[in-house]
């Protein structure tokens, strides 16, 4: 069994959407890649996430992640969120 289930498309999502993500649109992300329900997928993305927080590759504040590997600045104001590459 894989430990952490989904990386590589949960990586995927921030890279698709390049904003912060509420664990509800990764899940239905996830969930539609696999073709599985997001029953499914919740726990293992979920759990995914929470270990790449605990290991400092997700920042997570007020629900919203935010892949914090410093390849994009985030601002947010007023409960939105806005990326602007640093390329």
């Amino acid at each position: 069994m894989q430990r952490y289930l989904y990386s590589d498309h949960i990586l995927e999502a921030f890279n698709v959407f390049h904003r912060p993500m509420v664990l509800e649109e990764v899940v239905a992300y996830v969930a539609e890649l696999e073709v599985k329900s997001m029953e499914e997928v919740r726990l293992d993305v979920d759990n995914t996430l929470t270990a790449a927080w605990m290991h400092g590759f997700i920042k997570q504040k007020d629900n919203w992640y935010t892949l914090d590997c410093g390849y994009w600045d985030y601002e947010s104001t007023d409960g939105t969120a806005a990326a602007q590459s640093k390329h």
